[in-house]
């Protein structure tokens, strides 16, 4: 897998799969006459300039060939941390979705109890 990472968060800008690994990294091309080494750098090459497309100084910009194991490293560490305003309102829509079930339930309990009331 190619990835490309902004060195100041070491978070992940962007990736490309890779189809058949090589003994130096990186991978191969399906069809022999095609050079492994050129075709990985044009890989890599593009996934730097897509970081320089989305706004990323070619300074702050690093690209490789990582492992399976460093890709899934890199994914849980290039998650979005949420922001205490969205902790706040997933915590509410929590605590609404608590409330109105409660409120269900006695609700359903009363229902329950005034028919075994007019039953007797």
């Amino acid at each position: 897998m190619y990835v490309s990472i902004n060195k100041l968060t070491n978070k992940m800008i962007g990736s490309q799969g890779a189809m058949e690994i090589h003994r130096g990294g990186g991978e191969t091309h399906p069809d022999t006459k095609t050079d492994d080494v050129a075709y990985a750098t044009q890989n890599l090459e593009i996934l730097r300039q897509n970081a320089i497309n989305q706004g990323y100084l070619e300074k702050d910009i690093e690209v490789k060939f990582v492992t399976p194991e460093e890709y899934e490293a890199l994914m849980k560490a290039s998650k979005p941390v949420p922001t205490s305003e969205e902790l706040s309102e997933q915590a509410i829509k929590a605590k609404m979705a608590e409330i109105s079930d409660r409120e269900l339930r006695v609700k359903a309990i009363a229902e329950i109890e005034a028919e075994n009331v007019a039953e007797k």
